[in-house]
């Protein structure tokens, strides 16, 4: 019969051994959370693990930062007018925001000659208000240029904005799509060109939800990864699902926001339209589509609609190693590429 006393000692080998598993699994996932530098060396699939757990499990989102955001009823928030702080492990900014609740000046409101809407790449997640593609873009061009960009908007919204601002003298319209834009963009045709905007309170509950994430605690992200993979923890209150549609019929979507989401003309708008994603080795048919339904004749609501591939431009270093954003350098980049562009559509 075995001895009691070696069962418990192997027992407690075992569940010291164990323990020491989950200790080094946890410390690995925070070094590689915590501190981009180790995860920059990775190989790409770790770092794209990395990028997930981050994301789920510890970036706060500037909309739902209740010193920098408030509740809109039309466009379900914007930035709050005044000064503000925001910032996560790779990054920490100042944001400046007008009456209107974007982040430029308030002279960049008075009919400016060029807007740049989209999410929160061209609002300028994780730079300073200078280092914008919109600011980068006034100083080349010497023109006003407003930064009408906020974090997490589809096209939808994005024209709706256009709505609240002086467009007496818009000549030229810098349009950044994401993938977030697709849901948006189908939600808004699905209910006859309506946009359902979350309520007061739901937004109130996803407020509370990202301001839970942020402490740590021993074990988080072990535990988390648990009851996200046993589907054990309920999805984040904000989460989009991406439908399956084709390219084309993606970029239809699109452009009927474009149309029909706003009341401001765009007759006399030069309309530029760039997409921006991390993953620069995935080609971008949405761009193509849309590219070829401009091939195809002239849209007819706007002065020119012009496709501009981002990906021929950035580079991997122009983005964050955990955050899916660009550094100063890619909206630079951008800038001088799109400087280029206009002028030579000018001439």
């Amino acid at each position: 019969m075995p001895d009691p006393i070696v069962i418990r000692r192997a027992l407690l080998v075992v569940a010291f051994n164990v323990l020491v598993v989950l200790v080094l699994a946890e410390g690995a996932l925070f070094a590689l959370v915590h501190v981009p530098s180790v995860t920059e060396d990775v190989p790409v699939p770790v770092r794209r693990f990395a990028q997930q757990v981050y994301r789920h499990f510890n970036r706060s989102l500037i909309q739902f930062d209740p010193d920098c955001a408030r509740y809109d009823e039309e466009v379900t928030y914007t930035l709050k007018p005044g000064s503000c702080t925001f910032g996560n492990i790779e990054f920490s900014n100042t944001y400046h925001v007008n009456r209107a609740g974007l982040r430029d000046s308030e002279r960049a409101l008075d009919a400016p000659e060029i807007v740049v809407i989209g999410d929160s790449h061209a609002m300028g997640w994780g730079v300073e208000q200078h280092e914008t593609l919109a600011s980068f873009l006034s100083a080349d061009l010497r023109r006003t240029v407003l930064n009408a960009a906020v974090s997490s908007y589809g096209t939808v919204r994005e024209r709706r904005l256009l709505d609240r601002i002086d467009t007496s003298r818009l000549r030229v319209l810098v349009v950044q799509y994401a993938d977030n834009d697709l849901p948006e963009n189908l939600a808004f045709r699905e209910h006859g060109n309506q946009l359902p905007i979350t309520d007061r309170a739901h937004y109130d509950e996803i407020v509370r939800h990202y301001a839970s994430q942020q402490a740590y605690y021993p074990g988080k992200y072990l535990f988390r990864l648990l009851l996200k993979i046993s589907r054990l923890e309920a999805p984040e209150p904000d989460q989009l699902r991406m439908p399956a549609v084709s390219p084309a019929e993606e970029a239809a979507l699109f452009l009927n926001a474009l149309e029909h989401a706003g009341r401001t003309s765009l007759n006399s708008v030069d309309v530029l339209v760039i997409a921006i994603n991390q993953e620069l080795d995935q080609p971008r048919p949405f761009l193509q589509a849309l590219a070829e339904r401009v091939r195809s004749g002239p849209v007819p609501f706007v002065k020119s609609l012009t496709v501009l591939n981002a990906y021929q431009v950035l580079k991997p270093d122009d983005f964050y190693v955990l955050d899916d954003h660009m550094r100063a350098s890619g909206h630079q980049a951008l800038a001088t590429r799109i400087t280029t562009l206009l002028e030579d559509m000018a001439e």
